[in-house]
């Protein structure tokens, strides 16, 4: 059975597509001799790699020593007779510069561990069989966004490091001109339905829209598309059923692109939550009500895929366990999560903050290649309902003189503006955790403190944001000088930390402060911290940390597993 075999990116569907998924020709190239030897034509290979599963995760079948930082994939497909003008090839995700060869001719060199892939191969293409080979080189350098992946140094939240092919593969039909991504925004008092459509060149044609809901349709809309490869479209939508976390009700959504003689080019199935994310006066809003985040920090590991799970029920599972919690709210951290996700997520009814896997050396590399892997991120996660806020930056990694270095400010506030600029209708999180200088939010990381109560630190630093957050050598100020977000809604977007070692993982246990001694100790600390959150009269929302444990971070409510340690009536009791 071809792993992973549901269609990857729900919100922008077409009907015939090929699933490349699957086994697939794999050697390591630890000596980098894969271009010089022309591996692209090479039929002799050692091992056999199931797609999507990174290499040494247990679904893959592969297992790499660690420091090789390139590896090559290759197979054989062949393309059914779709009649198409193009073929295109996309890949969901591939860790982290990716070279592709159809037939021995290269088409496409890729940058970046987390945006999609989309290339167009129909010129290389020949009847019958043809060969896809794919080259993917990684570093352990901090100068590109990796996340929580190990780099030249492991701290004790960073986990093992990913390489490779992540995401599922597949092929479609398209025109030369065919849509490529679709973001939406509705207004609750407008009643009006917003549209952006991007397509991959400029088009002479129309773009039709049709809304409907239960198959009947309630709204058509058709616009000259006047040349370009991007759209706007209205559609009015009255008394409207409102998505929310309680009533997630989504609205299918289908796109045609004509063109000038009539004829139907592209064709898409998408669909929309109709929902708005406001802040306004002091306060953060969905459909006009206040709201109030419940929230877990999630990694988005998984125990046979690693960044993978083996199937799309995992990813349903770990939203269904979120919510079973009494959590509404999901901070995705570190990991610009599987369209799958998503979509679940949309469905089921879960708020998610869209977070960019940061690096942490500041350099120009990492200037260049995380602005345009963010920006790309935000293009494709735009149009789903659930992703609530975009945070490009987290607890100053990769900007750490923000304070004293003016560059590493612009880039902050630049890119909350670049955001904004693609998206106006979400929340901007600058710099999550401390050293405030521009967003929409004031976001705080604040672990238990027992000589403070949570509502004396936050009225200290509401009295002066300029205070400390951290403690130590160099300690994190609440906002930068010049930046005052005392205005703004007040979150506590990480805290609780607590860990409960079960003996199960392969290095020294972490988690924040000293592991309780059993599941009763376990469950007063948390109901001690939590007292305080609910205590709060300033807190809008929080983030507990987190949701599993992860190699040696054993802070999860869940093991890695996803076996509770506490009964989830307890922690719905606490959290919800």
């Amino acid at each position: 059975m071809t792993p992973r075999p549901e269609y990857p990116r729900p919100i922008l569907q077409r009907d015939r597509w090929l699933n490349l998924n699957g086994q697939w020709s794999f050697a390591a190239d630890p000596h980098n001799v894969g271009v010089h030897e022309q591996w692209w034509q090479r039929s002799d290979w050692p091992q056999t790699i199931t797609v999507p599963f990174c290499p040494n995760s247990p679904a893959s079948g592969v297992t790499i020593d660690a420091a090789i930082s390139t590896v090559w994939y290759q197979r054989a497909f062949t393309v059914p007779d779709w009649g198409a003008q193009e073929v295109a090839l996309n890949i969901g995700a591939c860790d982290y510069d990716t070279w592709i060869y159809i037939n021995g001719h290269q088409v496409s060199q890729h940058r970046g561990g987390y945006t999609p892939i989309h290339v167009i191969i129909g010129d290389y293409l020949q009847p019958g069989q043809n060969t896809i080979t794919v080259r993917a080189a990684d570093s352990d350098s901090w100068q590109q966004p990796r996340g929580k992946q190990e780099g030249t140094t492991r701290w004790p939240i960073d986990y093992d490091a990913v390489i490779g092919i992540w995401q599922s593969v597949w092929l479609e039909p398209v025109s030369t001109a065919h849509l490529l991504s679709i973001g939406s925004r509705y207004g609750v008092d407008a009643q009006e339905l917003q549209l952006i459509c991007e397509l991959s060149e400029a088009f002479t044609g129309t773009i039709k829209a049709t809304l409907k809901t239960d198959t009947k349709v309630l709204d058509t809309v058709q616009v000259d598309a006047q040349g370009r490869s991007e759209i706007r479209l209205t559609l009015p939508v009255e008394n409207p059923h409102l998505w929310s976390p309680e009533t997630p009700h989504l609205y299918d959504l289908e796109l045609q692109l004509v063109a000038a003689n009539a004829q139907l080019i592209d064709q898409v199935h998408s669909y929309t939550g109709l929902r708005e994310i406001t802040v306004t006066a002091g306060q953060h809003c969905l459909n006009g009500k206040p709201l109030y985040l419940r929230g877990i920090l999630d990694q988005g590991y998984f125990p046979e895929g690693w960044y993978s799970p083996t199937d799309d029920q995992a990813m349903k599972q770990d939203i269904e366990l979120t919510k079973a919690m009494g959590f509404n709210f999901a901070r995705k951290h570190q990991k610009a999560e599987d369209p799958r996700y998503l979509y679940w997520a949309d469905k089921i009814g879960l708020l998610v903050w869209a977070e960019m896997p940061s690096g942490r050396i500041f350099s120009t590399e990492l200037i260049t290649s995380l602005t345009t892997q963010w920006l790309d991120l935000v293009r494709r996660d735009r149009g789903h309902p659930c992703v609530i806020g975009w945070v490009p930056f987290n607890e100053s990694w990769g900007v750490w003189h923000i304070q004293q270095r003016p560059e590493q400010r612009a880039l902050v506030d630049g890119l909350v503006q670049m955001t904004k600029t693609l998206d106006t209708s979400r929340p901007v999180i600058g710099n999550d955790g401390w050293e405030y200088s521009s967003g929409d939010l004031w976001t705080l990381h604040l672990y238990y403190d027992a000589q403070r109560s949570l509502d004396e630190r936050l009225a200290a630093l509401l009295a002066d944001p300029s205070q400390a957050v951290t403690e130590g050598d160099r300690p994190r100020n609440g906002a930068l000088p010049g930046s005052d977000p005392s205005h703004l809604p007040v979150m506590l977007t990480e805290c609780g930390g607590v860990g409960f070692d079960a003996g199960d993982h392969t290095r020294e246990a972490f988690a924040y402060g000293d592991l309780p001694g059993d599941a009763a100790a376990l469950e007063q600390e948390i109901r001690q911290i939590m007292a305080s959150i609910k205590a709060s009269t300033t807190l809008q929302g929080f983030v507990w940390t987190q949701l599993t444990d992860v190699q040696q971070e054993v802070n999860g409510l869940l093991y890695f597993n996803r076996r509770p340690k506490l009964p989830m009536s307890t922690l719905r009791e606490i959290f919800a």
